[in-house]
This record gives C-alpha cells, sequence and structure tokens, in this order.
C-alpha cells in the first residue's frame, strides 16, 4: 500500500489508487514487512498491518520503520529492538541502533563506540569504532579517527582506513575522497576504478551514479566506465530506480529516464524514488503517486497540468 496525506490527515491507497485506508491518522509512515507506523488524534502510536489493526501499540520516541522482522525503538534515550510483534528483543539500552542486516545481526553504540550484536546479546564485532554501518555486498564501512576503510562480515580489515570520506558498496563500487574535496569510485580491492575528479558524486544504481563538477555546480550521469551518458545540468538528481530517476531545476522536480528525457515534467514541490511502480510526489503541499508512463494513479486535487 501507499502512504497518502490529505488535508492534515494520512491514510493509504492501492496500486490502481483506491481508497484502502481513509485518512485518519495524525501521522504515518510507509509500509515496511506488512507494518506501518501511526499515531492517531487520541496520541496512540504504534504499528498498523494491512488491514488497519494496530497489533503493536507502544509509547515510545522512535518508532523504526522493520527490516529483517526486526525495528528500532527508543525508550528513555536508549535504543533497542522489537519484532514484529511487538516484544523487546534487544533491551533498550544502547546510545543507538545503527541498522539491521540480514542474518539480523544489529549494529549498535555503546561508550561511544560502535559494534555488531546479535540477538542472543552477544557481540560477533566488538565495538572498537568511531562508526560502523551495516553490510552491503559483503562488506561494511568503518571510521576511525576520522578516516574511513571497510571491514568483511569476520570483522577483518580489508580495505584500509585511508579515505577522507566513502559511502558504502552499490554495484561493486562505492563513493570515495582522499581528501575530502574530489570523489570517484573505488572497487572491492580499495583501488580507484573511477579517479577521484568529481566535487561529488552519488552511488550506482541500474548502472548509472550521479556526478557534480566543481565548476558550474549541475548534476548529471556518468555510466560505470566514467562515460557521461546524461549531461550535468541538474540542481539535483537522485539514484535510478526502476529506470526512472528524480531530478530538480528551478527548485521543481520531475522524473527521467535513462536517455535524460522526462517522463513526468518537473513542475513538482517534491519527489520520492519509484518504488513497486509508483512515484510519490507533492504539489503544494498535496500528495499525488505517478507510475512509469508519467500517468496518475492519485492526483491531487489542485493539480490540473496534465
Amino acid at each position: 500500500m501507499y502512504l497518502i496525506k490529505v488535508a492534515d490527515r494520512y491514510g493509504y491507497i492501492n496500486a490502481q489508487g483506491e481508497m484502502v485506508i481513509e485518512p485518519m491518522y495524525k501521522n504515518a509512515r510507509d509500509f515496511n514487512e506488512g507494518l506501518a507506523y501511526v499515531q492517531t488524534f487520541d496520541d496512540v502510536k504504534g504499528y498498523i498491518n494491512l488491514a488497519n489493526e494496530m497489533i503493536i501499540q507502544l509509547n515510545a520516541e522512535y518508532y523504526g520503520a522493520f527490516k529483517y522482522g526486526l525495528a528500532r525503538v527508543t525508550l528513555n534515550g536508549l535504543d533497542g529492538c522489537i519484532d514484529m510483534k511487538g516484544q523487546v528483543v534487544l533491551n533498550p539500552q544502547f546510545e543507538r541502533v545503527n541498522g539491521v542486516n540480514p542474518d539480523r545481526t544489529i549494529v549498535v553504540k555503546q561508550n561511544g563506540k560502535m559494534g555488531l550484536m546479535n540477538l542472543d546479546g552477544k557481540f560477533v564485532i566488538e565495538p572498537e569504532w568511531d562508526y560502523l554501518h551495516t553490510f552491503t555486498e559483503g562488506l561494511a564501512l568503518i571510521r576511525q579517527k576520522n578516516k574511513v576503510g571497510f571491514i568483511n562480515e569476520q570483522g577483518n580489515i580489508v580495505i584500509d582506513s585511508q579515505f577522507s570520506d566513502a559511502f558504502c558498496f552499490s554495484e561493486g563500487m562505492a563513493e570515495a575522497s582522499l581528501d575530502g574535496e574530489y570523489y570517484g569510485f573505488i572497487d572491492y580491492s580499495g583501488k580507484f576504478v573511477i579517479e577521484p575528479t568529481y566535487y561529488q558524486v552519488k552511488e550506482y544504481k541500474e548502472g548509472l551514479a550521479g556526478f557534480r563538477l566543481k565548476t558550474g555546480g549541475k548534476w548529471g550521469y556518468i555510466n560505470t566506465s566514467g562515460e557521461v551518458v546524461i549531461k550535468n545540468k541538474f540542481q539535483f538528481v537522485g539514484p535510478f530506480q526502476e529506470g526512472l530517476a528524480v531530478v530538480e531545476n528551478r527548485d521543481r522536480g520531475g522524473y527521467i529516464n535513462k536517455q535524460g528525457k522526462y517522463v513526468v515534467k518537473n513542475v513538482l514541490s517534491s519527489t520520492t524514488d519509484f518504488q513497486n511502480g509508483l512515484g510519490r510526489v507533492n504539489y503544494n503541499g498535496e500528495w499525488g503517486y505517478v507510475n512509469k508512463q508519467g500517468q496518475w494513479v492519485y492526483k491531487p486535487k489542485s493539480f490540473d497540468l496534465w
């Protein structure tokens, strides 16, 4: 189901744009793994299922999205995890829960350091890092003394902490910078396969990555060989998802295809990446959804441009 907002109330539609859960919530988020966080106007908070039944009612300070059957929650300023029945599986005792891996190990922060813990409460990677991300493509980003590297699932360093900045691996490459100013892409060995000549870059998705040069300041896209395939002419670009990417010009958003052609015109207040065939858009405070052909599935009432 897809989240919508009508006036000051949140509800949900299906993929055909039909109302499934009437706008009735003061606050709500997207469904993940069949559950969504909601807040009623009576200030009842928790998670509903697809039948709009609140199956987890919880008074917390933060409610995370479910991933691999677990969700981060914050109680009394400390993080823990609950399962999809609302049972606490990791007691809220950590400064931060920073994500869940597919094997349901959890990145936690304790006494200022991050490590990896299993659901038995035992560390499988000791908390020795200033920062630790979840694993992507078998590697996890680490930060120690303002330098970034990568470890494997056994906790061994496989790419030395030599970078001023870096991001997680995607499609075999990771954005990285030696000096914090110019970025390129490294492979699993830590070698640059695309030299750090860009002022900013974004992760590869569907074979394309956003890039920005220091001169001009506009964004475009390169392929995995570093060739410019969509000219740098945008104020903002997002990753390609399901063949389309969010772009912005003059503070208005739209969607382009891999040829750089607009599928949805850049007249929207804001847009989000495509998920399951639909992209969520905002037009002057009203929400709607478009399909990959640029047709409205759920149209904001005030929108009459196409």
